[in-house]
């Protein structure tokens, strides 16, 4: 025994593992963060290359920086504002390589959620570094290493340059004075090429309707003076053209600002809203200096008129179509006629303004161009500029995108020289490439386009030297950039080319998809051939998902083959369950683990927790699932699988003409954990609704949840807007799946009161007529929330009389139960909450200390709806005098507290009653409410429970800035949190509710209370709410609750704090009862915890760790097949976070490092130890019967 010893420490030496954390399980091993650029909302609209330097252990290489606003310096409104509401302007910087996120900031100055805005900015990469302008007028200043460097407040700054100036000249402010002002952020810049300064960014600002260039510093945003004085710091529009006798139009405008080797001007014009004419242009040249103390000024050379002969010189162009750029002396301007349906090209000189146009027609470039959409200029070579020119075909309704590439320079007699980049290949009607790059040093060129399986596949093509032919180059490597898009053939549609990196021997090219798909690609030259690989993709819209739903990867069933039904698969995976094939899995599994070596691999794999084991775990346990994610404003789902970090599975385009998308899955009266498969996780089919208003119709997809895969989809006609889906789902097994039927089912609700059942067919209709006659129900009920006009309506969908089902929806009609109504012009509706789906109840009361049971109020159609007062009634019903506390409206009145917490008066002591010796008392302060929170109940309509809070007066309150107040319902709690103005912190309200409490001795063998067995929305007792209010000290964005598959582990509430962290509470230091004074002796057997105002936030507690996850919106959570295990997904931000949690620790599971080997040498030495003392024992009786 003593030898034994040191080989069992050297065999636990060897085997145990090696310890990297303290928590190595919670150390990113059971999580995952997928951080994106930010930009989910529009996708990449402006990405540029920025040179790295790098550091010590990095080499020099090439950033990309991207951001969602238009181009720079486009003009006029239009041409900067989103057509959706973002809530951030961020601008990030990707690594090239791996395309991994380096830095991401907001570049606005407010966030668009807390002003109620549609925030714009535009980004620019000039001089070396990054500048932003947000509409408030702040530049600022990025730098690829450290981020921010420095911001100014252009209009602040620039107004007290004026006023400065007047001030020096001896005069005073007048009342006509008028500030300078934003009208729209743009930003410009030019290349200086002096010691003192190298490149030139110029800021348009406006003041009585005129404008102004104000010229900056690129390295410090300082702005540029005059050399006249601060006072004509801005250089105006309106006087450039007056010097050059330019006729006056409307608007005085600031056009661009350009660069020619020593040279550097400014184009003004006289404009309408939208358009203007080259003859109303004039160029102003420029010159900077440095005076004496090393300030630079600028001084204004010469102005002359824009002059050209013919067609070109009235033409009206559009605005925010206009490029501007010099090459060899000459000033060019390109821009699109009214319509888009022309393009004008003119060249000047610098010095005369006298020069040539052309217009140039849509079928010079391709026969089936539409219009026009943007002009890009990309590089310059000795032929001229190399210019890319996008536009639409007329393939409608999903019009292709079209690029070409043409050479835009000077003829020989001086004119315009427009030459397309042309090939044999292309013969009469031309080539169509949706997306195009350009390398000038490789002359190749990169192109995407689709063929009609919806493929997009890149070519390479080889440039002549004159730029004015290519040919097709051969190239080696994978071609096909984006698969076959599922939802049809808009989904492999490319939107643009950004070209990265271009050197002689390779170049990187980033391709960006319709629907946020983002894609880098390299081009190697390698010989007489080109090789082409893909770097890295990323998918834009996980920074905007609105709703996920989870599926179980564990029943995934694989299609070998596209033509093998999806049901036959079903069916034979079905069989597999029976009794005879499982007995003959198991003898053929037994004797593989006797026969063909299966012993000694699975006695391998118990003693080393392998990679391949762990994912076997996952799948056995349900740590798997697939993440089903819906982005509304990029009209795209994604399908993310859980157990391998959030890889994306597979994605799918929506209609981009769709106001609003809705996923369905599972049914009414369906748990999501139905282990059957009819709704719940294990059910893979799913149902996509997508409104597209000016069609008036809706579309649908019922596709595979786990593939992707589309079963049948079509669009009915919607009689008005959706005011409600009711998912909905047989209860019976249909083993045909034809091509128009779907199991899963939607009955929606219109706004005028009228039904649509989709899919559209008989099933469907026997589906609903099903859930109306179903045993043991009183029918399917609905209901709608109008926030506009506050009404809450309750109906039940019923059957029309001697109707069948041959009429469609026809044949149903709503009949309304019950309403509730909010006042709109008192109160606005700010959101509205329903109880957790799939949520698993353990037991239907609480247990209490002294053995009592305290009856859970458990109704699901229970429904949240919060509403904040309006300013103007808040105005209206405040008190009469601040001295007063009368109350105009009784019925605040009766609401007003002087806690500003509770809903119940409280005794006053009266006034004038106080202590010999002390000071009266002063008047107690009227606080009025101004947050309700109300319990409904949807089938009904009637009123449960309305609680009110005093969180801010009516000079809080902002219109078109609503209160964010989260909301979410588990089992009978109610947990809400807004920001309290008062306070100046966040509050948490809880509610709980109850139906009554049953004493330890009303519950025996032989007594029982009367109750009644079936819950009724119509005829139950309201329920008993008991409420408290706590703060902490971080601002919530999100709410979220953990959820495990029995709902034995205690319960933790999960919250996104506005320090972009994830943290857990324990449902027990919420709990409403916790009392205000000692714990007495049944309380400490419950376990309830002394009441403090403050929620404490435990660093152990916090699932986000060391990770940032910004924004969070939403957190959703599903069940693992262990009961310790809860699965969670936080989302709406730029960033996508999921973890496993352990609310009640891993009881019932073996932790990642557990030391396998070290109990197999164990087990193992035990065995024989025993083996030998059993030896030995026998010996010894053995010897011992022969004494």
């Amino acid at each position: 025994m003593t030898n034994t010893l040191p080989l069992l420490f050297l065999l636990t030496t060897l085997f145990s593992p090696k310890s990297s954390a303290l928590y190595a399980d919670e150390a990113g091993l059971t999580d995952f963060l997928l951080r994106t650029s930010g930009h989910g909302h529009i996708g990449v609209r402006y990405g540029s290359p920025l040179p790295w330097r790098g550091s010590r252990r990095n080499p020099p290489e090439v950033v990309w920086i991207t951001s969602e606003s238009g181009l720079p310096g486009a003009i006029g409104e239009g041409s900067q504002i989103r057509s959706v509401p973002v809530r951030d302007c961020f601008v990030a910087a990707r690594n090239v390589t791996d395309g991994t996120v380096i830095w991401r900031a907001n570049a606005c100055s407010r966030s668009g959620a807390a002003s109620g805005r549609n925030d714009r900015h535009v980004t620019l990469v000039a001089g070396g570094m990054v500048h932003t302008l947000d509409d408030l007028g702040i530049m600022r200043g990025w730098n690829v290493e450290s981020g921010l460097i420095w911001d100014v407040d252009v209009i602040a700054q620039l107004n007290g340059l004026f006023m400065d100036a007047k001030t020096d000249a001896g005069g005073k402010q007048s009342l006509n004075d008028t500030d300078y002002v934003l009208r729209a952020p743009r930003l410009l810049s030019a290349d200086a090429h002096e010691s003192f300064i190298q490149t030139v960014i110029g800021t348009v600002v406006a003041r009585d309707n005129k404008e102004y260039l104000v010229m900056h510093h690129s390295a410090t945003g300082e702005i540029i003076p005059s050399s006249g004085g601060a006072a004509a710091a801005a250089l105006p529009a309106r006087k450039i053209l007056n010097e050059a006798k330019v006729k006056p139009v409307k608007y005085a405008r600031i056009i661009g600002l350009v660069s020619d080797r020593d040279r550097m001007g400014v184009i003004t014009g006289h404009s309408s809203e939208s358009e203007i004419t080259i003859s109303s242009m004039a160029y102003t040249e420029i010159r900077l200096s440095s005076s004496d103390n090393e300030k630079v000024v600028y001084e204004t050379i010469h102005t002359v008129p824009l002059k050209v002969f013919g067609e070109v010189s009235n033409t009206p162009l559009v605005l925010s179509s206009l490029q501007m750029f010099t090459h060899k002396q000459k000033l060019y301007v390109m821009g699109f006629q009214q319509y888009y349906s022309k393009l004008i090209v003119a060249n000047f000189d610098m010095n005369t303004g006298k020069g040539n146009g052309k217009l140039i027609s849509m079928g010079s470039l391709h026969p089936e161009l539409l219009w026009f959409t943007s002009i890009t200029v990309d590089d310059f070579s000795d032929s001229g500029a190399i210019v890319r020119i996008a536009g639409m075909d007329g393939k409608l309704p999903n019009a292709y995108r079209m690029d070409h590439l043409v050479i835009v320079g000077e003829d020989n007699d001086g004119g315009v020289s427009f030459d397309k980049v042309t090939t044999k290949e292309e013969g009469e009607e031309g080539m169509q490439h949706e997306a195009l790059a350009y390398c000038p040093t490789m002359s190749v060129a990169l192109t995407a386009a689709s063929v009609e399986d919806g493929t997009t596949v890149v070519s390479s093509y080889e440039t002549s030297s004159d730029l004015r032919t290519w040919s097709l180059s051969p190239m080696e490597g994978e071609k096909v950039l984006v698969p076959p898009s599922r939802g049809g053939m808009t989904g492999g549609i490319m939107e643009y080319a950004h070209l990265v990196e271009c050197k002689s021997d390779f170049m990187t090219a980033v391709f960006t998809a319709r629907g946020g798909l983002t894609i880098a690609l390299r081009v190697e030259r390698n010989g007489s051939s080109l090789d082409l690989k893909q770097l890295w993709s990323t998918e834009e819209a996980l920074g905007s998902i609105s709703s996920a739903l989870f599926l179980d990867e564990t029943h995934a069933i694989t299609i070998s083959d596209g033509s093998v039904n999806a049901d036959d698969e079903e069916e034979k995976a079905l069989q597999n369950l029976q009794f005879s094939n499982r007995m003959q899995s198991q003898l053929s599994s037994l004797k593989n683990f006797f026969v063909h070596g299966g012993i000694f691999s699975s006695v391998a794999s118990v003693a080393l927790m392998s990679e391949e084991k762990k994912m076997e775990r996952d799948y056995a346990f349900g740590f798997a699932k697939i993440s089903v994610l819906l982005s509304e404003s990029m009209h795209r789902i994604i399908a993310l699988d859980t157990a391998k970090k959030g890889k994306v599975i597979w994605a799918m385009n929506l209609s981009p003409d769709a106001e609003r998308h809705k996923i369905v899955h599972g049914g009414q009266f369906v748990s999501l954990n139905d282990p059957h498969g009819y709704g719940g996780v294990h059910d893979h089919e799913m149902l996509v609704l997508s409104y597209v208003p000016s069609k008036s119709s809706i579309e649908w997809k019922c596709f595979d949840g786990m593939t992707g895969r589309i079963f049948s989809q079509d669009a009915v006609t919607g009689s008005s807007k959706v005011a409600q889906i009711v998912p909905l789902r047989s209860s019976v097994h249909h083993p045909s799946h034809e091509s128009i039927f779907c199991r899963q089912v939607a009955l929606i609700v219109h706004e005028n009161d009228t039904v649509s059942v989709v899919p559209d067919n008989a099933r469907s209709y026997s589906i609903v007529d099903e859930a109306l006659s179903a045993p043991g129900r009183n029918g399917l009920f609905v209901h709608t929330v109008d926030k506009q006009t506050g009404e809450f309506r309750a109906m039940r969908v019923s059957k029309r009389l001697k109707s069948s089902l041959a009429l469609g929806s026809k044949a149903f009609k709503l009949v309304t139960v019950g309403t509730a109504l909010f006042d709109p012009s008192q109160e606005k509706i700010l959101n509205v909450a329903y109880p957790q789906r799939g949520e698993v109840i353990q037991s239907p009361s609480t247990v209490l200390g002294d053995d009592a049971l305290l009856l859970k109020y458990l109704n699901p159609h229970l429904v949240v709806v919060v509403t904040e007062a309006t300013k103007s009634f808040l105005t209206e019903i405040s008190p009469v005098s601040e001295e007063s506390n009368e109350i105009k409206n009784s019925f605040y009145k009766s609401l007003s507290t002087s806690d500003g917490g509770s809903s119940s008066g409280q005794k006053r002591k009266p006034l004038g009653a106080s202590k010999p010796g002390e000071a009266p008392p002063a008047a107690a302060s009227t606080v009025t409410p101004s947050l309700f929170v109300t319990l409904l109940d949807s089938v009904s309509g009637q009123m449960l429970h309305r609680v009110s809070h005093s969180h801010a007066t009516e000079s809080d309150l902002t219109e078109g800035s609503p209160t964010k107040v989260p909301v979410i319902i588990s089992e009978n709690w109610v947990v809400y949190t807004f920001f309290n103005q008062r306070t100046r912190r966040t509050d948490i309200g809880v509610l709980t509710l109850h139906e009554g409490m049953i004493d330890k001795n009303g519950l025996t063998a032989f007594n029982g209370p009367e109750q009644e067995l079936v819950f009724s929305s119509l005829e139950s007792p309201k329920p008993i709410v008991l409420s408290k209010t706590y703060g902490i000290t971080k601002a919530i964005t999100a709410i979220g609750v953990t959820i495990t598959k029995a709902g034995i582990t205690s319960k933790q509430f999960l919250f996104a704090t506005g320090n972009d962290q994830v943290i857990s509470v324990d449902r027990r230091l919420m709990d409403p009862r916790r009392p205000n004074g000692e714990l007495k002796p049944s309380e400490k057997m419950e376990g309830l915890i002394r009441y403090a105002p403050l929620l404490p936030i435990i660093p152990l507690r916090t699932p986000s760790h060391v990770y940032q996850v910004s924004n969070v919106q939403s957190i959703s959570s599903t069940a693992a097949n262990v009961e310790s295990q809860s699965l969670m997904l936080a989302y709406g931000g730029p960033d996508v976070f999921f973890s496993r949690l352990a609310p009640s620790k891993g009881f019932d599971l073996l932790p990642d490092d557990f030391n396998r080997g070290l109990l197999t040498v164990v087990v193992l030495g035990m065995s024989v130890l025993l083996v030998a003392i059993q030896r030995m024992n026998e010996k010894k009786t053995v010897s011992t019967a022969w004494l």
